[in-house]
């Protein structure tokens, strides 16, 4: 067996196609499913994977009978008009592509957060995000959207990483904000009738999904029309910040950015912990605050009060192992950023001291025949030496510390960061509005090295 920590799968750009939002819904989708036709037809197969999930006992046909009769529609007549359009073209029921846009993002593992990134003199906070999930034929389904209109076909409103089918956004970038989310494991329990009140109301296509959330805010552009439902838009990381948290929503965690600073939610039914940072910050599938109860104890308990856990899989151990999993995704990368971190308050304290000693030189005494130009020279040399020190002093702590884009990529790709399970991994660039990098994987990648050990 190959040691999990040697150079992780290579991976390839997924296929990229536009979407004209000036066609009507149910067109704008039709050339992209007719194209995956035959690969979506997976979808029938992952459901009942789903439902035996649960239990092995639930019997199939009743739950694909009350899923035909309950699950119709979408939260909006816009996402719900894609899917009928999809569903016509590919022959695939509305209630599993339903099924599939309303289920996704409680079964996903995730890592995601900002780094600021220097490129010349210029420094950005990049968005990082991979996507971790067990079900392999999602992978042959995953493409790049960009957005476009008639009015300027070339021009790209909005880039979106997904997977044929799914109109909501999971991971999506346009100027000044990218946004991704991560499965959350965990509630307010004393909340629990108004949590699970929610899930079925999404389900039902009565509430927001919170992938539709996050599409509203994709293309929520600053100085477009006004929202119909909201008295306010989600153009803007401020206002995304001002309303999300209050917004009745699962359990899940969220991260935008706009280039300037990275915003984590961890959100609940009602609520959220909102934390922010413009240098480094990170999100995976635990909560930010440290837990005494080891990994099993923490995972029976999340299991017990999380239905997407239980989807995931009834099994304690396989509990442990994903909140350990998490962990480990988030320690790996944040032992990154300390050292990039250390190394620059290293250097900086170097410098400082080479300052300082030069400042105690030009304090000593010069005799009585310097000028008086020179000793005026020598003070201001002092005095800008000064300035130097303390704007050091100031950052110490790095504030200002900024990795390279090819270093991110390489955190990114490092085991446990990228494994057997990632769909794929990207890091946009909300300052330009862009992908910045982006690949899909293979898990035969990863037992074709194994298997050469």
């Amino acid at each position: 067996m190959a040691d999990p920590r040697s150079p992780a799968a290579v991976g390839k750009a997924p296929p990229i196609f536009r979407i004209n939002l000036s066609l009507p819904p149910s067109e704008r989708y039709v050339e992209l499913a007719r194209i995956y036709r035959d690969k979506m037809r997976a979808l029938r197969g992952m459901f009942d994977e789903l439902v035996r999930g649960i239990s092995p006992k639930i019997p199939l046909k009743g739950v694909h009978w009350l899923a035909k009769l309950s699950l119709r529609r979408l939260y909006t007549d816009e996402e719900t008009d894609e899917l009928r359009g999809i569903s016509r073209t590919t022959d695939i029921d509305m209630y599993l592509l339903i099924s599939l846009n309303t289920v996704l993002d409680l079964l996903m593992g995730c890592t995601s957060g900002g780094v600021r990134s220097k490129s010349g003199s210029q420094t950005k906070m990049l968005h990082f995000r991979t996507l971790d999930w067990g079900m392999d034929p999602l992978r042959d389904l995953i493409v790049q959207l960009e957005f476009v209109r008639d009015d300027d076909p070339e021009k790209v409103l909005a880039t979106s990483i997904t997977y044929v089918g799914y109109v909501g956004v999971l991971t999506g970038v346009r100027k000044d904000l990218s946004m991704s989310l991560n499965f959350r494991p965990v509630h307010d329990e004393s909340r629990n009738v108004a949590f699970y009140t929610n899930h079925l109301l999404v389900l039902l296509g009565i509430r927001q999904s919170i992938s539709s959330l996050l599409r509203e805010c994709l293309f929520s552009f600053p100085n477009g029309p006004k929202p119909k439902k909201r008295e306010e838009s989600l153009s803007t990381l401020e206002k995304i910040v001002a309303q999300v948290p209050s917004m009745p929503t699962t359990a899940v965690y969220l991260i935008f950015s706009d280039g300037v600073t990275t915003v984590t939610m961890e959100k609940d039914h009602g609520t959220a912990v909102v934390r922010s940072s413009p240098s480094f910050i990170i999100a995976t599938n635990h909560d930010h605050e440290p837990n005494s109860l080891p990994p099993k104890a923490i995972a029976d308990e999340k299991r017990k009060n999380h239905v997407g856990l239980s989807l995931v899989s009834p099994d304690d151990q396989v509990m442990a192992d994903l909140i350990e999993d998490s962990n480990e995704r988030r320690d790996c990368m944040q032992a990154r950023w300390d050292e990039k971190v250390q190394k620059s308050v290293q250097a900086k304290e170097a410098a400082m001291k080479k300052v300082t000693e030069n400042i105690e030189n030009l304090d000593q005494p010069q005799g009585s025949r310097s000028s008086l130009r020179l000793r005026k020279k020598r003070e201001e040399e002092a005095e800008e030496a000064e300035r130097q020190r303390a704007s050091m002093q100031d950052s110490l702590e790095g504030a200002d510390v900024a990795a390279t884009q090819k270093e991110i990529i390489s955190w990114l790709t490092t085991f446990p960061v990228l494994n057997e399970t990632t769909h794929y991994a990207t890091i946009m660039d909300p300052s330009k509005g862009k992908v910045a990098w982006v690949r899909q994987y293979d898990p035969r990648e990863w037992e074709e090295e194994n298997g050469s050990d």
